[in-house]
């Protein structure tokens, strides 16, 4: 079973450090830990880290835990018996394996400068396969609330369900940088 969260180290870990130590130090509860030699909590640093990129660290240990391959490959090298011979040779026989089905997949496209920065343009692609089906030209998002951005993200991908079937943007997104724009003109790039 998994270990609660602590809601106090969960709570400082949104606190930036001097407010961290102001609250739990000497002064505050007593609950920051300076056992290291520059007194700046080492211990309580790693429990900050880790409630913030919680959220992060647990998606991607889902995504990898979704894409494990299962490590039992009895099927495939059957143990050999000295005493028998094998019932079948399996280096001699080939394995045709059938063509995966083409689907078709939905990939987001971000215009921002990093992670947190706001969304500059919003674009999207549809790939059947290796082969580039469908390139939606991007938007600029400029005086567009997050919600609003959200709304649009998700009539894009209605309307993307209707013609191709897609039901959801996979789970990497393209982010660019705002100066690889390709909207004219375009107010944040400098013009050449």
């Amino acid at each position: 079973m998994a270990r609660r969260i602590n809601l106090k180290c969960q709570h400082c870990a949104t606190l930036s450090v001097e407010d961290a130590i102001a609250l739990h130090g000497p002064i505050g509860d007593n609950c920051w830990n300076p056992n290291n030699e520059n007194g700046w909590g080492y211990d309580c640093h790693r429990r900050r880290s880790h409630y913030r990129h919680r959220d992060d660290s647990n998606r991607t240990r889902r995504r990898l835990r979704r894409l494990a391959v299962p490590s039992d490959h009895s099927m495939v090298n059957p143990p050999q018996n000295s005493e028998t011979q094998p019932m079948f040779n399996w280096e001699a026989a080939p394995i045709m394996l059938p063509a995966p089905p083409l689907s078709y997949a939905a990939v987001l496209v971000l215009y921002r400068n990093h992670k947190d920065a706001p969304v500059h343009a919003v674009a999207a692609e549809i790939w059947q396969g290796d082969r580039q089906v469908l390139n939606i030209p991007p938007i600029h998002c400029l005086g567009m609330r997050g919600n609003q951005v959200t709304a649009y993200i998700q009539t894009v991908l209605e309307q993307l369900h209707h013609q191709f079937g897609v039901s959801r943007f996979e789970d990497v997104i393209k982010q660019l940088p705002v100066a690889q724009c390709p909207i004219q003109p375009c107010p944040l790039k400098a013009e050449s």
